[in-house]
C-alpha cells in the first residue's frame, strides 16, 4: 500500500508535464486540424535551449520560460512556411501527417549532428525533499505540479473568460462562420500557433528538468504520452487532457514500479486503445468532422 501512494505521487509529477504538452497539443489540432508529430522535434530544441543557458550559468526557471519563446517562435515559423505551403495544396489529414512526421525526422537529425549524439547532463539542484506521508517529492517535483495547475488554470480563463478566447474556439468549432462573423482569423491562428508552441517549449523543458539530461530523442520520448492524453481526452479540449495526462502518468507509474519502467509507456498506450476501441467516436469525432485545415 505504503508503494501504491508513493508512486500516486511520481505519478502527478508526470501527469503535470504530460498536461502542459497535451494542452498545447490539443490546442493547436483542434484549431488547424494538423496533426503535428513535430511537435516532439520541437520540445527537443526547446530542451536544449534550456541546457545550453543552464550551461552559461542562467537559472533554470529562467531557461524555463525562454525554452517556451522559442518554442513559440519555431512553431509560429513552421506553421506561416511549410504547414502553409502544403495546407494550400489541399493535402488530406494523413497525408499532412506524413508532412509532419518527415519534419520532425529532419529536425531530431539536425539536433543530432549538431549535439554530435552526446547526452547532456544538468547540475542544477532539485532541492530538498518535501514528504506528505509515505509521498516524498523534490521542491523541484512540486514546483512542476504547482505549474501544470497554474497553466492549466490560466489556460481556462484565457479561453473561457476573454474575447481572445471565445474566437479562438469559435474558429476551432467553424473558421468559415467565423471568419464570417469578422473575427480576424489570420490572427486567431497566429495566436495559436505561439501559444501551442509556447506550451509545447515548456513541456520540452519541464521534462528534461525533471530527468537532469537531455539529448536528440528527448522529444520523442515525452510525445506518446502528450499525444496519448490528447487524443483521449477529445481534441480542442485542454480540461480533457488534464484528465487524460492525470491517468495517463498514473498508469504509467503504477506499472513501472510494480512490472517495471519497460512496461510504463505499453500500459498508458494500453489505455487509449481500451477507449478507441469501446468509443471511437468520442475521442476522434471532433477530428473526423472538421477535414480542412486552417493555417
Amino acid at each position: 500500500m505504503r508503494l501504491f501512494v508513493e508512486t500516486l505521487g511520481f505519478g502527478v509529477v508526470l501527469a503535470s508535464i504530460t498536461a502542459i504538452g497535451a494542452m498545447g497539443f490539443t490546442i493547436q489540432f483542434g484549431l488547424t486540424n494538423i496533426l503535428n508529430l513535430s511537435y516532439a522535434s520541437i520540445m527537443t530544441v526547446t530542451a536544449f535551449v534550456a541546457w545550453l543557458l543552464q550551461a552559461q550559468g542562467i537559472n533554470i526557471w529562467i531557461g524555463f520560460i525562454l525554452g517556451g519563446v522559442a518554442g513559440a517562435a519555431l512553431t509560429l515559423l513552421l506553421g506561416k512556411t511549410v504547414f502553409k505551403v502544403y495546407a494550400r495544396r489541399q493535402l488530406k489529414l494523413f497525408e499532412m501527417v506524413m508532412v509532419t512526421l518527415g519534419l520532425s525526422i529532419v529536425i531530431q537529425y539536425i539536433v543530432y549532428v549538431i549535439s554530435r549524439d552526446q547526452i547532456y547532463q544538468f547540475t542544477f539542484s532539485p532541492g530538498r525533499s518535501v514528504s506528505w506521508g509515505p509521498i516524498h517529492l523534490t521542491v523541484t517535483e512540486v514546483v512542476i505540479i504547482a505549474l501544470g495547475a497554474v497553466i492549466f488554470v490560466g489556460l481556462e480563463l484565457l479561453l473561457r473568460r476573454t474575447k481572445l478566447g471565445t474566437a479562438l474556439r469559435a474558429m476551432a468549432a467553424d473558421a468559415s462562420l467565423a471568419n464570417s462573423c469578422g473575427i480576424p482569423t489570420g490572427r486567431i491562428v497566429t495566436f495559436t500557433w505561439l501559444l501551442s508552441g509556447f506550451l509545447c517549449g515548456l513541456a520540452g523543458v519541464v521534462f528534461v528538468i525533471n530527468t537532469m539530461s537531455v539529448d536528440y530523442g528527448t522529444g520523442s520520448l515525452a510525445l506518446p504520452l502528450v499525444l496519448s492524453a490528447a487524443v483521449l481526452g477529445g481534441i480542442g479540449s485542454p480540461t480533457g487532457a488534464v484528465v487524460a495526462s492525470l491517468v495517463m502518468g498514473t498508469v504509467t507509474e503504477l506499472v513501472s514500479a510494480y512490472g517495471g519502467s519497460a512496461y510504463g509507456t505499453v500500459a498508458a498506450f494500453g489505455v487509449l486503445v481500451v477507449v478507441l476501441l469501446a468509443r471511437p467516436s468520442a475521442v476522434l469525432n471532433a477530428a473526423s468532422n472538421k477535414m480542412e485545415m486552417t493555417v
